[in-house]
């Protein structure tokens, strides 16, 4: 709740940072030890070894790319990806409102909802919105923006799996650690609160007829169990004949 509040009042990338970072503080003081899940109860006793190699780099460009900002357009595109990809915690729809603010006026907003639309019907991870931003944001050369953003936005996890993959099932058996990420996923509950609100639903409900629309869609989607891909092409079709009713 408290997630939600602030970022709707004092929505940035910042704050988001702050915001989940006081969660992971909080969750690791709260939680009592009892409460969180001890992996070691499930025989997992071995204790793995950090890879700080991959950490060390995941770091170096972490800190690095964001002060590449006067680079060429391909560097940008990769810095802005690969610091959204860096910073998104519990699920890949986080990714939106931090894209967003990354890109800021490079990309319209109706563009950038379309594909966040289009990634909604496709198999796979949410990310899969990078394709799409990178061919938009290089427009000369498409396919190498898509190249570019979507390795960007996938390094980080990557070289964060390389690092932990041995030691994480020890290191979640900490109670500290499990605390911090217990607060982390409640607050990123609060995160997507926000971005619901801004930018799908200021961007995208700007009339009743399309306050309707959400609420039939949903309640098909929930009763009558369609397809997402079936949903977001009827909705195509919607949107061509709305104006032949309204006008």
């Amino acid at each position: 709740m408290i997630t939600a509040v602030v970022l709707l009042v004092a929505l940035s990338l910042l704050m988001q940072m702050l915001v989940l970072i006081s969660a992971a503080l909080i969750g690791m003081n709260i939680k009592k030890s009892n409460e969180v899940i001890s992996v070691t109860a499930a025989g997992i006793t071995t204790k793995g070894k950090i890879n700080y190699l991959p950490l060390i780099i995941f770091a170096a460009l972490l800190a690095r790319l964001p002060l590449l900002s006067q680079s060429p357009l391909w560097l940008t595109i990769f810095a802005d990806f690969y610091q959204s990809g860096s910073l998104v915690f519990g699920g890949g729809h986080v990714v939106l409102p931090m894209l967003q603010q990354a890109l800021g006026e490079d990309i319209e907003t109706d563009r950038f909802l379309l594909g966040y639309a289009a990634a909604q019907a496709v198999p796979g991870p949410m990310f899969s919105l990078s394709i799409f931003l990178g061919a938009d944001l290089l427009s000369h050369s498409p396919f190498t923006g898509a190249l570019i953003a979507t390795v960007a936005i996938f390094l980080p996890g990557f070289l964060l799996v390389l690092s932990f993959h041995n030691a994480w099932e020890s290191l979640a058996a900490k109670p500290k650690v499990a605390g911090a990420v217990w607060g982390i996923n409640a607050s990123v509950v609060g995160l997507l609160i926000a971005a619901l609100y801004q930018p799908v639903f200021t961007s995208a409900i700007l009339t009743p007829v399309d306050m309707a629309a959400v609420i039939v869609g949903f309640f098909v989607l929930r009763t009558m169990k369609v397809s997402i891909i079936t949903l977001v092409v009827s909705f195509i079709a919607f949107g061509y004949l709305i104006p032949m009713f309204t006008n």
